[in-house]
């Protein structure tokens, strides 16, 4: 079968979104469909075609979401300005969006041409397909459609279409928009959200609070997997926080190599407010934006802000048993202890600027990388200490993958089809990241990091 359609979002106040069209295609071309993500669908890929996957042949009026957020700060109205949702599709008693992206203007387009260059959506199916692989909650992507327009951004590209699918688009961002603009409204979309996301919470006693405390845990447990894996997200805005623990919005987003809390790729973070590092303090600062959203509740319920404010404050402790504990099965560690070497663990790797991915394999096994980090006297030392209590094998490959999308093998593969129009090493790259943590060839070119020179002078674009 196809697409099956039963788009609940539209029930809600008209307010929230806006019915729209996606825009007219001549040629759209499928360059890449994700077999497994149609079978997880109950889609039968033939009943795919281009015109479907560019919502040029439509079972509904597609919508686009009305939402703000606080971008690097600041408090702004959006909305979807270059996206659209063509329906929510139902299979085996589960709800996802499938949305497009770079499907033309919206009314929350702003100045915006609301397309997208080929480049960026292929960016963003690696990315996603390569999270999701990491064992990471994420959006993920069905398909790149390519069109006949180009589009321009820091060059001129073929423009093209991502089909994105998730349990839903609803954002910390969503409920700041309701609270500021239909504040009349919060009540009935909060029940919405809860209905469709954390429907076991109906049968708590303080069922908005649970809300609150259930998106805050999904949130931390997404972003200790993102520092597991050294993933930077790059634009942490309020608008780009999941409510269901989702990584979404691969904008300029990229993988750290060598190990530096301070790490920033995005070329619009001037100051590091998403560096590698601060993903964790901002994200408590985006949860009490979040908390602030859900405020008008206090006057419509039992809720009090007080209850919020107490279940912030419980941030830090459940954020560092979470970290402790992920950090403890990278290192083999299976007691609950170890804090103290944990620690001393996380000071050599800031003193060596040692490549963070590559360093829990040679721990693993060891003479596996001739990185002249791994030679050191320090470093030996710091292994025996952590072999008297940890260096468990199974849990260490379980947690730490053999390969990451290494920046520059990405940014060679996106090279080769804009110039050649050959997605071989694309696809490539998918075939070694469909079994991130099964080992094919130890040593290999998938498990190189950059020279030195590269990261530091390697720059990634939000492409809107």
């Amino acid at each position: 079968m196809g697409f099956s359609f039963d788009t609940t979002y539209k029930q809600l106040d008209s307010t929230l979104y806006s019915r729209v069209t996606p825009e007219s295609i001549a040629n759209p071309e499928t360059l890449i469909l994700n077999d497994g993500l149609c079978a997880d669908l109950g889609v039968d890929t033939a009943k795919l075609d281009s015109e479907v996957l560019a919502g040029q042949d439509r079972l509904e009026e597609p919508i686009a979401q009305a939402y703000a957020g606080h971008q690097y700060g600041r408090f702004t109205v959006l909305g979807d300005g270059r996206a659209m949702i063509l329906g929510e599709h139902v299979h085996d008693g589960t709800r996802y969006d499938v949305q497009l992206k770079g499907s033309g203007r919206t009314p929350y387009s702003g100045r915006g041409d609301g397309n997208a260059t080929v480049s960026s959506m292929l960016r963003e199916y690696l990315y996603s397909y390569a999270m999701r692989n990491l064992n990471i909650k994420t959006s993920r992507s069905l398909a790149v459609v390519e069109t006949d327009d180009a589009v321009e951004r820091r060059r001129t590209e073929p423009g093209a279409l991502l089909v994105r699918v998730m349990n839903s688009h609803i954002r910390y961002g969503t409920f700041q928009y309701v609270a500021s603009q239909a504040s009349d409204e919060l009540r009935r979309f909060t029940d919405y959200v809860i209905d469709r996301h954390y429907p076991q919470l109906n049968a708590e006693d303080r069922t908005y609070l649970e809300f609150f405390d259930a998106v805050m845990q999904s949130s931390i447990e997404m972003v200790v997997d993102w520092l597991r894996v050294g993933f930077i997200h790059g634009v942490m805005n309020t608008d780009n926080m999941s409510i269901d623990g989702e990584t979404f919005d691969y904008g300029p987003c990229a993988f750290m190599n060598y190990y530096d809390e301070g790490t920033v790729f995005s070329s619009i973070d001037k100051h590091g407010r998403y560096a590698f590092g601060n993903q964790r303090p901002i994200l408590r600062w985006n949860l009490e934006r979040f908390a602030e959203a859900l405020q008008p509740l206090c006057t419509q319920s039992p809720l009090t802000y007080d209850e919020l404010e107490g279940k912030l404050d419980e941030f830090e402790d459940r954020f560092d048993a979470q970290y402790y504990t992920m950090m403890r099965r990278k290192l083999g560690i299976d007691s609950d202890g170890e804090k103290e070497l944990v620690d001393e663990f996380l000071k050599w790797l800031r003193k060596s600027n040692a490549d963070y991915t590559n360093t829990f394999l040679e721990l693993e096994t060891p003479g596996t990388f001739d990185d002249p980090a791994f030679a050191t006297a320090e470093f030996e030392r710091l292994r025996n200490e952590l072999a008297a209590v940890g260096l468990d094998e199974g849990s260490m490959q379980e947690a730490n993958p053999r390969y990451i999308p290494r920046n520059y093998l990405v940014e060679e593969a996106l090279d080769e089809y804009l110039e050649t129009g050959d997605l071989s090493k694309f696809e490539r790259l998918l075939a070694v990241l469909e079994n991130p943590y099964t080992s094919k060839d130890m040593g290999s070119q998938f498990q190189q990091p950059p020279p030195r020179e590269f990261d530091a002078e390697y720059t990634t674009y939000c492409n809107t």
